[in-house]
This record gives structure tokens, sequence and C-alpha cells, in this order.
């Protein structure tokens, strides 16, 4: 199951990175523009061309962010994919979820490269993969105490039969 997400969220990705530019700043632009209503006081009595400064002003941290938390998910939903693999080694599962991602970051940018008005940036590769290893580590610590946890209830559990 997990893989069916997996791979459905990198067509989610490959749909977003076959946006030509034009399509590509109207989907952050709406974004940033919605977030402008609710959290920048007056921003419904602006003309028209200073609510497009807004919403130009905070274009490219809107992308970055979104490039990390959009990786941040494929993160999460590769280390799903990997840590069911029991015959692995943990370090062994950690990589290889990494290794998809990086792998699935490098090839989305080369794909841009074929879509009008869009380019194949190494620093969103690096971004990408930031957003996935932060993922992968935080799913795997949490992973962890999870197990701890689930071990602490069934030691006590144990003593409590006998």
């Amino acid at each position: 199951m997990t893989v069916v997400l997996l791979c459905l969220w990198m067509a989610f990705i490959f749909g977003l990175s076959s946006q030509n530019a034009d399509e590509s700043s109207e989907t952050s632009g709406s974004l940033i523009a919605s977030f402008a209503e609710i959290f920048y006081p007056g921003f419904d009595e602006l003309t028209k061309e200073e609510q497009e400064q807004v919403i130009g002003s905070f274009q490219f941290i809107t992308r970055k962010t979104a490039h990390f938390s959009i990786y941040g998910v494929l993160g999460f939903l590769s280390f799903l994919t990997f840590v069911s693999y029991r015959r692995l080694r943990l370090i062994s599962r950690l990589s290889l979820s990494a290794a998809v991602c990086l792998a699935y970051a490098i090839s989305d940018e080369i794909h841009q490269l074929f879509v009008a008005g869009r380019s194949c940036e190494f620093r969103d590769v690096c971004i990408d993969f930031c957003g996935a290893l932060l993922a992968i580590t935080v799913s795997a610590l949490f992973s962890r105490y999870i197990k701890r946890i689930y071990k602490h209830i069934r030691t006590v559990g144990a003593d409590e039969k006998q």
C-alpha cells in the first residue's frame, strides 16, 4: 500500500513540474494571495499592482518552501515503504529511502529542462533532498520512540501477569 502512495505522490510532483512557468507562477501566486487575504492586514484594500508586488515579494520563499515540504512528504512515504523490509538493516532501509528521494529530485529537475520557461536548478535538488532527509530522520526517530514505548508496555504487561 505504501508503494502505491509513494508512486501517487511522485505522479503528483511530476504533474506540478509539468506546469509551464506561467502556470507554476499562477499556482504559487494564488496560494500567496489566499494567505495574504488572511494574514496581511489591508491586503484587500490594496490596488491590483500593490497586491502583485506583495505576492511577488513572497514568490521565492513560497516556492522553495513548497519544494522542501513536498519532498518532505516524499521522504516520509519513502521511509514508510522501505522500513517494512525487515531483511535489510536499518541503515540500508534509510539509505534506500534517501537514495530514492535524491534520484527523484534529480530526475524532476532534469524533467523541468523540457518544460517551457522552467529550468534545472541544483539549488532545488538540494532543497528537495533536505526536505526528504528531514522527514526520513524525523520518521526514523519517531518510529524508534514508538517501538520503545511498545516494548515498555509489553514488558510491564508481562510483569503484571506473573
